[in-house]
């Protein structure tokens, strides 16, 4: 049996950079089209707590993650095996500057 995964879920064709880049502190769409969400790695390089929300696009955005909390100086790893579904696209914000992200993520 064959498992859904970032690189053969059709019909997403684009991936989202997984280049380390630091997290917005304004609200910043990442993508603008329906979008599956794999693994999100944050990273806090300051030395007090920030907060993480990503949301999806839908008319009445629905919250993935509401300021979610990130630890001074550490990281967390998201994992969601068979992805998450973001209608519209993914937007998201860090409560500082001070997060970084690498995110796995497929796109219309």
């Amino acid at each position: 049996m064959a498992s859904l995964s970032s690189q053969n879920w059709s019909p997403y064709k684009n991936s989202v950079s997984e280049a380390i880049q630091a997290v917005p502190t304004g609200a910043t769409d990442l993508t603008a089209t329906d979008t599956r969400l794999y693994q999100l790695h944050l990273c806090n390089t300051t030395a007090g707590a920030l907060t993480v929300t990503i949301k999806d696009k839908q008319s009445t955005p629905r919250n993935l993650l509401t300021a979610y909390s990130v630890a001074a100086n550490s990281y967390v790893t998201l994992v969601w095996p068979e992805g998450v579904f973001l209608s519209g696209g993914l937007n998201w914000i860090a409560s500082g500057s001070g997060i970084e992200a690498s995110i796995a993520a497929w796109y219309k």
